[in-house]
């Protein structure tokens, strides 16, 4: 008997920033359709836990920051927190691994949880953790395609793979989210964690401008800090801000307000980043700002229409050039 043939339990282990996971989450639907009675499990980030609990199929999610890896905007995390999450995962006696990514210290998590198959693509000493090492990723190519060939070890072909979210998984916050919207209204997030990426911000409220004029509000996701200086430093039109949205059991701009607010949306634009898949992930129209980026493997891979800009430097791209992406999505028309 195959190892394989005896899976009855898959952990997809995704103990990166948020947009990792949901690339990630591309991983699970293939897993279901070739194991439909699998109980299929996701270990992430604590920050990241509100948008895993949307990956269809999956059953249980467990959540703990890695000491290497610190969240954005949080404090180091501390080992015991993390090592009870690893027990959490021991305990429930998986039969196979899946990494989406393999750094060697996650690797060690992995093996530390004792499951017996573990899957993971070579990276630098990781090797003495994994039972299947793939050949190392290559970085000319999509994630997804990359990732797909996790599955193969498994015996799960996956020849068109996108990330999708299920919005309905957030229940009464996403209704009493959208009390708080109007009914057409564009996502934008012109905020990056490296901020010499970044659009600047008068060439973004442009793009607030030309959406008004077109009868479209604006949505401002990111971080308070982030916001803040937006509606200090740059005058733009009065829109929404995703840290002034809450919902009961929801903190205004947590991940799982941005979610509710990013699905209801009728189009996003921003920069490589978290937000940017998660609103592809749902399946709005949305814009990929790549200055430089890694446009080749991390471009919009979700269920939705997609667009892309890509130059050398954020200096090189206006906020005209933003809009006409926009128009090209057909935003404009269906007003």
């Amino acid at each position: 008997m195959r190892k394989v043939d005896v899976i009855q339990r898959i952990l997809v282990v995704a103990l990166d920033n948020l947009g990792d996971l949901v690339f990630a989450s591309a991983l699970v639907p293939p897993i279901r359709e070739a194991f439909p009675s699998a109980a299929i499990g996701v270990l992430c980030k604590e920050y990241t836990a509100a948008v895993a609990r949307l990956i269809p199929s999956v059953d249980q999610i467990f959540a703990g920051d890695p000491l290497w890896a610190v969240s954005p905007g949080q404090p180091r995390p501390s080992l015991g927190r993390f090592a009870r999450t690893l027990l959490e995962v021991r305990r429930a006696r998986f039969d196979a691994a899946v990494l989406s990514a393999a750094p060697w210290r996650t690797a060690a998590a992995a093996a530390a949880t004792g499951i017996p198959i573990r899957i993971g693509m070579k990276r630098h000493r990781n090797a003495a953790f994994l039972t299947s090492v793939l050949p190392e990723e290559d970085p000319t190519k999509p994630v997804l395609v990359e990732q797909a060939r996790l599955l193969a070890e498994l015996g799960i072909a996956s020849p068109a793979p996108r990330y999708r979210l299920d919005a309905s998984r957030l229940g009464g916050a996403r209704d009493e989210i959208a009390q708080q919207l109007t009914k057409k209204f564009v996502a934008l997030h012109p905020f990056a964690g490296a901020r010499d990426r970044c659009v600047p911000l008068s060439e973004w409220t442009q793009v607030a401008f030309g959406l008004q004029a077109h009868g479209l509000r604006s949505l401002w996701v990111g971080t308070t800090r982030e916001l803040d200086e937006l509606r200090r430093s740059v005058t733009h039109p009065t829109g929404y801000y995703v840290d002034r949205i809450q919902a009961a059991g929801a903190a205004a701009g947590s991940l799982t307000v941005t979610a509710a607010a990013l699905s209801l949306a009728s189009g996003f634009i921003g920069h490589d980043s978290g937000p940017l898949h998660v609103a592809g992930a749902v399946g709005v129209p949305v814009v990929g700002v790549f200055a430089p980026g890694q446009p080749q493997r991390t471009f919009p891979q979700g269920i939705g229409p997609w667009r892309m800009i890509h130059r050398s430097t954020p200096n090189e791209i206006g906020g005209g050039d933003l809009l006409r992406e926009i128009a090209d999505l057909g935003l404009f028309s269906a007003q």
